[in-house]
């Protein structure tokens, strides 16, 4: 894909220098980083006259006064990117933040903006950040997204990087229920990342508890146990064992404490044994989201308190119990 700054036109801010060597470095990013974007009527020349095309408009951007977009009806919201400036600003408000980068690529067809969630920055894995990416198009060519991710956004590959791998917490096509959408999702953000904010501090807690390979296998067992499944049986030995493995490989694991017991098990029934391409960042999302969320974050809850021997105890029992019921058959 490239990273999308082709045309004089544009640009990358960042309060650090990117990957592509192209940043325009400032100290602080405001909304009038962006130009105001103005939807201005389509007029068109035929027979030589010039005509106006009613209902519809073209997206122009105000300091160059070329088009960023293509002509839309009126049943299209036109978002632009210092609106979601000031919507991420009023959403955080209260919260330590800090714009990163911000930027127009691919003609300023598209926009994006990374904001840096400080107050996380002490709870976040190792090597990893905690970001807000908002991120869409001004050409019906990208729908307005939001996503909780670890990647900075400061071209198109990082953009479409977060939009991919990250949480999405919100995303709308700009039709005439755009702007509602937008509204509502304002409580939904605000969520994420105060779970965040835990999920990362209790992950932070359970790095520094030891935990073994068959310390692992009892406690899965006991909360497979727990959920109703037969140990003794071909499908639930394979999702042991399956979640034995990652809790040892999984992303970003080494098996050795209850962070990676956590992670193998999120990791999972987030996406399986095998084809994942979410990192170890994303496990803070499986405790609030997914088909399998309330079961997830009750496992959390568990063995991050006395849960732990409570499960422990019981897979012991029940691989006990499967054990015995082979040897009789």
């Amino acid at each position: 894909m490239g990273h999308g700054i082709n045309s004089k036109r544009d640009f990358q801010a960042g309060t650090t220098m990117g990957w592509h060597q192209l940043t325009r470095l400032l100290k602080v990013i405001g909304r009038d980083v962006f130009p105001e974007i103005i939807s201005v009527p389509l007029w068109f020349e035929i027979g030589g006259q010039v005509k106006q095309w009613e209902g519809v408009t073209v997206p122009v951007s105000a300091d160059d006064g070329l088009p960023v977009g293509v002509s839309s009806e009126e049943s299209y919201t036109v978002f632009q990117p210092r609106q979601a400036f000031d919507f991420v600003t009023e959403t955080l408000a209260g919260t330590r933040f800090t714009v990163e980068s911000a930027g127009m690529i691919f003609n300023r067809s598209r926009w994006f903006l990374s904001v840096h969630l400080d107050e996380l920055k002490d709870v976040a894995p190792e090597g990893q950040q905690f970001n807000l990416v908002w991120s869409g198009g001004l050409a019906h060519n990208q729908r307005p997204m939001c996503v909780l991710t670890a990647y900075r956004a400061v071209c198109a590959n990082t953009v479409a990087m977060g939009r991919e791998k990250g949480q999405a917490l919100f995303a709308a096509r700009c039709t005439k229920g755009f702007n509602a959408k937008l509204e509502g999702s304002r409580a939904e953000i605000e969520s994420a990342v105060g779970m965040a904010r835990i999920f990362a501090a209790t992950l932070a807690g359970l790095d520094t508890i030891p935990a073994t390979v068959d310390k692992a296998r009892q406690v899965y067992a006991g909360e497979l146990a727990e959920a109703g499944a037969d140990l003794g049986s071909t499908r639930s030995q394979n999702s042991l064992d399956d979640m034995v493995t990652l809790f040892r490989n999984g992303a970003g694991n080494d098996g050795d404490d209850r962070g990676d017991v956590l992670n193998g098990f999120t990791e999972y029934f987030g996406r399986g044994i095998a084809g994942g391409t979410k990192d170890k960042f994303s496990r803070w999302a499986s405790s609030e989201f997914g088909a399998s969320a309330e079961r997830k974050a009750g496992f959390l809850r568990d063995i991050a308190g006395s849960g732990w021997d409570r499960l422990e105890a019981v897979g012991k029992a029940a691989l006990a119990d499967a054990r015995k019921a082979t040897v009789t058959v």
